[in-house]
């Protein structure tokens, strides 16, 4: 990690010293160890993808003003500044990408959605363990996920970002 101004996308910050690591640097570099592990089983590409877009959605607004809250870099006193810890785990940080994967490959008939399905859970599923596709009660669980509402996902903020990871 390493210091960058306050207005670059942030993806972690140290806490021994509030050392920034940008979402770019972040994301670059999950995506060469998904990429390298996903080499062991033939689908380099894949894995490359999966990186680059497991924590697509900390582009959004409402993940920055988490974060930089949740840091001590907005002020308590600002405007801005949210309570983090009431909102720890509330802002969805996973859905965009797997929301964004599924979109771009769902159109490519049945090996699209198969391949979109696969990669959508891998990155819908980063944090939590793989989510459950057919739940108890007989809910499609990857049709709430990756139909999940806009302002609670944040795609089409994080696909307006100037991102030079895409």
């Amino acid at each position: 990690m390493k210091n960058q101004a306050t207005h670059s996308h942030i993806a972690h910050v140290r806490a021994t010293d509030k050392s920034i690591q940008t979402l770019e640097t972040h994301l670059l570099e999950v995506a060469a160890i998904t990429k390298r592990l996903a080499t062991k089983i033939n689908v380099p590409e894949a894995g490359e993808l999966i990186g680059l877009l497991h924590d697509f959605g900390k582009y959004s607004a409402a993940f920055q003003i988490y974060i930089q809250s949740g840091t001590g870099l907005i002020n308590p006193d600002s405007e801005d500044f949210v309570n983090a810890d009431a909102l720890k785990g509330k802002i969805d940080h996973s859905t965009a990408g797997a929301q964004w994967v599924w979109q771009a490959l769902k159109k490519y008939g049945n090996n699209g959605e198969l391949c979109g399905q696969i990669l959508a859970l891998c990155i819908a599923s980063h944090h939590s363990g793989l989510i459950d596709c057919l739940k108890p009660e007989g809910n499609n669980g990857f049709d709430e996920r990756i139909k999940k509402q806009d302002d609670r996902s944040n795609l089409t903020e994080c696909k307006q970002m100037p991102t030079p990871v895409f």
